[in-house]
This record gives structure tokens, sequence and C-alpha cells, in this order.
């Protein structure tokens, strides 16, 4: 992956191919795709990569279980099948997890829907390489497992299996991958306005928020992968545009793996018909998400007071000596998710589709509208048949990327070797084995060249956070490897300790603010505008949390 400066210097003097807007999942997909079948390929983003939805999921890789009640079958099949493919490609980052669906007493009828549900789900999976079929458990063995939950409430559980991931880490190494197939990558670029000739889009006015410098990217043809964004984008090219999108709203809550004993993940049924989830990761437990039409501005959304209830009601009604109170927790976040608008659909958003559409908008502009973090190697596929009927005259090659490894490995053989490699080294230089597992889950092949900062400066292999395996050896690769250019990029979505612990991550946030200023040059003022930026960040979060614990828990 190139420098920023390096790519910036180069977008201004190349004609590509195909752009693409947005550097969430879907546009990383594309440009992963498109740059594996030969194009040259730019992909720009306002913001952070993955600092949209990419980066506020529930951090699963899964067959879509929940969208069965929907009949969703076509998709939840999909979805399975990437599943598989992605345990297989991401062997450092996809990772199978074990879920409990707790079977309410007195709701039979609601335990039958659920084993013929996972019984179906398991149909769908049956030609899935590794597919783990599921299994009823006793009250007994469920308690074994969740000794936290309540026995008088629920008669037995179904355990199933789907998996688990780091959201925006996976964005990244999609986009690594597509740079390493010839894109170019550049974030904090800002897509202001269009040149067209003859009606089709040519070339992207663009602004570097940081510099201000103005920048014009040309290319043949262009994709719209912003998400949430995606109508104010075909607004700039047509002031009548009608909204596509419908925002949804998705919350999550952490607290301490120790406020609420569970070895496994849960799959919680509600009384209003929906499910939450109850994740243990990175040594924390998270809990969401709430699924609400939103209409409030786009940036930076926030949990509310009735949201963080709701999911706190939620999980306490399984349990009994270890209810959840507002004051445990350590840390929430809020995202959007693009669900495509229906002329025919209510205003509740269970009843809008969970299915992807692309279409072809204002200026020739290639659309891509909803969609999940489990199917963006299909839906870019997908995409790159549109973008070929733009591209009279330009070889497209057949996609690669059900072969392309991600995390910079070459195959399965690859990954056991260079990862026994890095184990042996990591363990000559007394880095903690939850480090270890957190560095190669994170970066892959890359966690040797973080164990060589260690190498080099062994007062690098101390934690950021007291309670999370991340290092301060991190810090200097983010920057020169992974183009995090503010304090935000490194806390909140390279090493995620803004959103596990708050507290913790702004009382850190000093040293990481030193050691990110010396590689990156920083004056005194430009530190202190960082600190200040995160901690405006995190105590949005910390302050509604507090004030909520400062009344009644319910």
């Amino acid at each position: 992956m190139k420098t920023r400066a390096q790519s910036l210097q180069i977008a201004s003097t190349r004609k590509f191919d195909l752009a693409v807007v947005g550097g969430g999942i879907a546009g990383a997909g594309v440009a992963q795709d498109a740059a594996s079948r030969g194009l040259s390929v730019i992909v720009v983003e306002k913001e952070d990569f993955a600092s949209g939805t990419s980066s506020k999921t529930t951090k699963l890789i899964h067959g879509g279980l929940r969208y069965l009640e929907q009949f969703h079958f076509k998709l939840t099949r999909e979805l399975c099948q990437e599943r598989g493919l992605l345990e297989q490609l991401a062997p450092h980052l996809v990772r199978d997890f074990s879920f409990i669906m707790p079977l309410v007493k007195d709701s039979p009828f609601f335990s039958l829907k659920a084993e013929i549900g996972l019984t179906l789900y398991d149909l769908l999976s049956w030609s899935v390489s590794g597919a783990r079929h599921h299994r009823r458990l006793s009250q007994k063995e469920v308690l074994d497992s969740v000794p936290a939950l309540n026995p008088q409430v629920f008669s037995g559980g179904l355990r199933f299996h789907d998996c688990i991931t780091d959201d925006s880490r996976m964005v990244l190494e999609v986009i690594k991958s597509a740079c390493n197939e010839g894109a170019l990558a550049i974030n904090y670029m800002e897509v202001q306005g269009f040149e067209q000739t003859e009606g089709q889009v040519r070339a992207l006015k663009c602004r570097d928020r940081y510099s201000g410098q103005e920048l014009t990217i040309s290319a043949k043809a262009c994709v719209n992968a912003t998400g949430v964004w995606s109508d104010q984008l075909y607004e700039m090219l047509e002031p009548a545009w009608k909204s596509h999108v419908q925002p949804s709203k998705g919350i999550h809550i952490i607290v301490p793996a120790s406020a609420f004993e569970t070895n496994t993940a849960l799959f919680l049924p509600t009384s209003d018909g929906r499910y939450v989830f109850v994740v243990p990761w990175q040594r924390a437990l998270m809990v969401g998400t709430t699924d609400r039409p939103y209409t409030g501005s786009l940036e930076r959304p926030l949990p509310d007071r009735d949201e963080i209830d709701y999911l706190l009601k939620v999980i306490n009604g399984f349990t009994e000596t270890h209810r959840l109170n507002r004051s445990d927790i350590i840390g929430s976040f809020a995202g959007l998710r693009p669900l495509v608008q229906s002329e025919t659909a209510s205003a509740d958003t269970n009843s809008l589709s969970r299915e992807h559409v692309i279409f072809e908008g204002p200026g020739g502009v290639v659309g891509l509208n909803g969609g999940k973090l489990t199917n963006y190697r299909l839906m870019a596929g997908q995409v790159l048949e549109l973008v070929a009927k733009r591209l009279p005259g330009v070889e497209l090659k057949g996609s690669r990327t059900k072969r392309l490894m991600l995390g910079g490995f070459k195959d399965k053989s690859d990954f056991l070797a260079q990862t026994a490699a890095i184990s042996a080294k990591a363990r000559r230089l007394s880095i903690e084995p939850a480090t270890l597992d957190h560095l190669i889950a994170s970066y892959g092949s890359e966690a040797a060249l973080i164990v060589d900062i260690v190498e080099a400066d062994s007062t690098l292999n101390q934690r950021v956070c007291p309670d999370f395996p991340p290092i301060m050896a991190e810090v200097p690769f983010c920057v020169t490897n992974e183009m995090a250019v503010s304090l935000e990029d490194l806390l909140m979505r390279r090493l995620r300790l803004g959103i596990l612990h708050q507290r913790q991550c702004l009382e850190a946030a000093p040293k990481v603010a030193a050691l990110m200023g010396q590689t990156l040059g920083w004056d005194n003022p430009r530190v202190s505008y960082e600190l200040a930026g995160l901690e405006r960040s995190l105590k949005e979060h910390m302050d509604l949390v507090a004030d909520l614990s400062a009344s009644q828990s319910p």
C-alpha cells in the first residue's frame, strides 16, 4: 500500500479506468475486483477508510439467520457460501464462532420455529466446506456455557455456528489486496463535484481535506459506493434525485467480560420479534444491535437512552443475578445501515430489504445500495458486470477474488508457515500470547513487521491500554503502512480501543499522540489538536453513559 503522499501524486497525473467513491467494504470490494481484472482503479473516501457503517457492525461474517423469517432464502444461501469462502481466504481474520439461542419456557411455537429455522440454515450451508451444523442443548449444557443465564427463563437451547471478525480490519485488508493488484486508495479525499462529457461523468472534482488542495481525478467510469451517503452524491449530479436509501440506526454497547459470565456468544430472541447478539469480542462483551428508522444527521450518529435501555432490558430478561446496569458500560457506538428504500415499505425498517441493489444513476455513475459485510465480494462482481458495459474497448479479465488470500498470504500452507515463524520470534521477544494473537488476527503476515519494531525498540512492547492486547509498536506501523493520519484513525479504527473502553482510551491518548507525532513530524499545536478531537469524540459517548448512569437503571 503506497503512502498517502505517493498516492496523491499519482492520482493527479493518471487517467483511470474506474473511480470508486466510498472507502467502506463495498468500495473496497469493488476496487479489489476491478484491479484483479486488470483495470486501473482509484478509490477515494471523504473520511478514513471504514469510518462509516463498515466499522460499526456486529463484527460477524454470517449467513443471515434472521433473514429467513423474511423469506430471503437466496440471500441467506449466498451469505452462507461467502462465509465459508472467507474462512478460507482470511484464516487469520475470519474465525468460527459458536452461538447459543436460548429456548424460552412456555413458548413451544418459538422453539419449533427456531429448530426449523436452524435446520433450514444447515441445509442452505450443505455444500459449504467445513460447515458446522446446529444441535440441541439441554438446560444444563446451556448453563455450563453461560452461567449468567437464569434457568427459570429457558428450558434448553440451540447451538449454531457463524464467524467473527474485525470489520474495519477486514476493510483495510481488502483495500490492501486491491492495492497489491495495482489499485490506488486515498482517504480524506472528498468528492465535491463532477465533470461530464455528453452527460457522462468523466472526472471527479475532489478536495484533500488535510491540505485543502483541489484535485481532478479523471476516469472512464465511476461507482458510487458511499452507503447511506449515496443519495447525497447523486444529488450533485441531479438535484431532483429521489431518495433510494432509508438509513436504519443500529447501536452496540460494550461491557467488561466479567460483567456477564459466558463462554460463548448468545442470540437472544426479543418480545418484539427481533434478536440481540451478546458477543465476546476483543476481551470485552459486545451487546447489540437495535434497528430503527433514522432521519438525523448522517455524520457521527450516537446511541440514545431508549436504545441503550432496550439492549439492557433484553439481556437482563435472561438473567437474574448478573443484571447489567448503565454503569457497566465501558464503550458504545452507533452505525447507519443503508437499507434499500421501497415505495411500498412501511416505516418499520424490519420490512425493508436486506438485499442489495445495483443500478445506473445520473451521469452513468453505477450505484450500489444495501448489502452486507459478508457478501462484499459478490456485490463487487455484479457491479463490475455493469461497469464493463461502460468501458467499450477495455479488456475485462475474469474475477480472481475467489482465489485472492487476504493478509498477505499465498495459500493455507503459507499462512501456517508465516504465522509459525512470527509466533516463534514473538515468543523470543517476550510478546504476550494475547498480543501475539491480536497482531496476527489484525495484520496477517504484516504482524512480522510489528514484531521487528519491538525487536528494534523493546519499550514499544507495552500495552496501549492495560486491559487490552494492542501494543505501542502498532502506532508507527499503522502510520507508515496503513495511511492512519489522525489519532482517531489509529485508536478508533486501527486498534479499536476507542470503542472497546472509551475511558482507558482517553487516558492512553497522550502517549499515543506523542509517538504518532514523532512519526509524522507533528508540532505541539497539532498534537493538542488531535487530542482535543479524540476527546470530543469519546466524551460524546462517555457523557451520554454518565448521564444515564446518574438516573435510575432499568
